[in-house]
């Protein structure tokens, strides 16, 4: 008898736990055809950011609210969220948002230019997973990433070159 309460118990929650499922699928299912989500990452996928085997209507010269990109990395695809700083920080004349949410990514896009090793967090993405979007090689080759801009255009030093003239300068200060 008991074992037959017990087995019964595991079918009842198994159930409930397949219908659980089921629900949360087709919530998923309708977010993905939010058209928040279709704008940002039809952004993101034009720009190179982001790849997809869905077809979605690429969208390069769209205009995206920072607001519906964040509800888009919470809600459908966390990867919004990893690569929104380097979309941000090399599209700024594509986005607009509140103060608040501006200010967040410029902080981390200035942590970021810094080398910081500050534990900072962006909607639970950590940096260390942000980083590596600043330095990949986007599709349009117009926009540079972070490593390949240029620091003085009266030099046009690499900023390789500079670090390298930095540190020769630390050098000679020392002797």
């Amino acid at each position: 008898m008991e074992n037959w309460i017990f087995f019964s118990r595991i079918t009842v929650n198994k159930r409930a736990f397949i219908k659980k499922i089921k629900e949360i699928a087709q919530q998923d299912k309708r977010r993905r055809l939010d058209s928040r989500y279709l704008k940002v990452m039809g952004f993101l996928v034009a720009k190179g950011f982001l790849y997809t085997n869905k077809k979605i209507h690429l969208n390069p010269n769209g205009h995206i609210n920072l607001t519906d990109a964040i509800w888009a990395g919470r809600f459908v695809e966390p990867r919004i969220l990893e690569v929104l700083p380097a979309a941000y920080g090399r599209f700024k004349k594509h986005f607009s948002g509140d103060a608040e949410t501006v200010e967040n990514l410029e902080h981390i896009i200035e942590m970021i230019k810094q080398k910081s090793d500050h534990k900072i967090e962006f909607y639970g993405i950590s940096i260390e997973k942000i980083r590596p979007w600043f330095f990949i090689r986007l599709r349009d080759r117009r926009s540079k990433s972070l490593d390949e801009r240029k620091v003085s255009k009266t030099f046009r030093f690499k900023p390789e070159t500079v670090d390298i003239l930095k540190k020769l300068k630390d050098q000679n200060r020392s002797i």
